[in-house]
């Protein structure tokens, strides 16, 4: 029953938050809806093909950081993960939940939390650094496209913690001694068997496990990162198939633009899953006129390569809390 909950709950979300923004943008759901029906059945094919590629390639790249770290990930595993992963990302603003969550599930299936933690904030960390390094220089020397100002003043503000984030990640990566040094003395001052004791001291131990991703000169390593690439390259082709079809016509630079710039909004609005903002970004880009066709593509590109999966990441999730002992959250940190 929680599991039926939860899934209705995270749709009704996406429901209304679709009717909101269709009716902001002056284009009824019904007419949006309408527009998305008459994509024709081979564009659906290659849609659903490019799809399932897309996710895979989520799943390979963190079978390569596990690879890296000497741990295997089968393709059920790593589809489960992924459903989850999309799942708890819709959930706050700030996507806080997703590395204890990965952490909860990679424990389960056996990997040692240390190492856990360093492939999940490494896959993660990979992936944002590609879309943001794309979409800036896109944005900077590519195909111009409008911008809000509020946009435009805010970006900058957006990458900001993540430049913070990458730094502490190379921090751990090349002097995971001294990390873990400090960890343990601040964890000393701290009350004994504290949660804030575990993390840092789980902190602490996952710099070595960084430091060995980071330092890899492993194939798999490689494999992380053109994983990343194709996987932009994947979510700018679906977009462009559903513009091309909805009578835009876009440059393969206009294209990587506009959808690179539409996966940095998914993964950097500060709100629960970029739901409404990413589709509503990524309508703007094609049409400041925020028109029926350009909320189409919005909404479809964003059904297929964030929804369609998040709704089932409810129910895995909640089956593994009942596995772990009537939804009580085991002791991951010891």
């Amino acid at each position: 029953m929680k599991k039926i909950l939860f899934a209705f709950l995270f749709a009704l979300t996406v429901y209304l938050t679709a009717r909101f923004f269709s009716h902001a943008s002056g284009s009824s759901l019904g007419v949006v809806l309408a527009l998305i029906g008459t994509i024709p059945l081979p564009l659906w094919l290659g849609l659903a093909a490019l799809t399932c590629f897309f996710y895979m390639l989520d799943w390979i790249r963190l079978r390569s950081m596990l690879a890296v770290l000497g741990h295997p990930l089968r393709f059920a595993q790593g589809l489960r993960l992924t459903c989850v992963s999309y799942f708890v990302t819709s959930l706050t603003p700030s996507a806080e939940l997703h590395t204890p969550a990965m952490m909860f599930m990679l424990t389960r299936q056996g990997v040692p939390l240390p190492q856990a933690l360093a492939a999940s904030v490494s896959k993660s960390i990979y992936m944002t650094l590609w879309i943001c390094l794309v979409s800036c220089v896109t944005l900077t020397f590519g195909h111009a496209i409008p911008l809000p100002a509020a946009l435009q003043i805010g970006l900058p503000l957006l990458t900001a913690p993540l430049l913070g984030i990458a730094l502490l990640l190379a921090l751990m990566a090349f002097f995971p001694g001294p990390v873990m040094r400090w960890t343990e003395r601040r964890a000393g001052t701290m009350k004994a068997g504290g949660l804030s004791q575990k993390i840092l001291l789980g902190v602490g131990q996952s710099a070595h496990a960084i430091s060995a991703i980071g330092k890899s000169s492993d194939v798999q390593h490689l494999v992380c990162h053109l994983a990343s690439v194709v996987f932009l390259l994947t979510y700018v082709a679906i977009g462009w198939l559903l513009a091309t079809h909805f009578g835009f016509t876009l440059t393969w630079l206009h294209a990587l633009t506009i959808f690179s710039t539409s996966l940095m909004v998914a993964y950097l609005a500060p709100v629960p899953g970029a739901i409404g903002v990413a589709e509503v970004a990524t309508s703007y880009m094609l049409d400041p006129a925020l028109t029926p066709q350009g909320m189409a593509v919005s909404v479809t590109l964003r059904v297929l390569c964030w929804y369609l999966v998040a709704v089932p990441g409810a129910a895995v999730l909640a089956r593994e809390f009942h596995r772990a002992g009537a939804w009580k959250l085991p002791k991951v940190f010891s």
